[in-house]
């Protein structure tokens, strides 16, 4: 069994988010074929090298609340007119 790197969002009747992962299952009467189903993710599929565009997804737009207060604007002056 190996991942494809296809993956969705299911959300329950609770309104919980269920990630579904795409993976490639060797049938039981030919085993050099396979079929593909979906399946709920476990913890071990986020080490597979077919996640990692999910979890590269996950670091790069996740917004920085970190610092406990926001950076403060700083004010540019207009450059002084010469009188002449």
């Amino acid at each position: 069994m190996s991942l494809t790197g296809r993956f969705w969002f299911k959300k329950t009747w609770r309104g919980r988010l269920i990630l579904l992962v795409e993976e490639k299952k060797a049938r039981w009467s030919k085993p050099d074929e396979f079929k593909l189903r979906w399946r709920e993710a476990r913890l071990i599929d986020f080490a597979e090298s077919a996640l990692q565009p999910l979890m590269d997804l996950g670091r790069i737009s996740r917004p920085n609340y970190s610092s406990s207060r926001p950076t403060p604007l700083r004010v540019v002056e207009p450059p002084a007119e010469k009188a002449s």
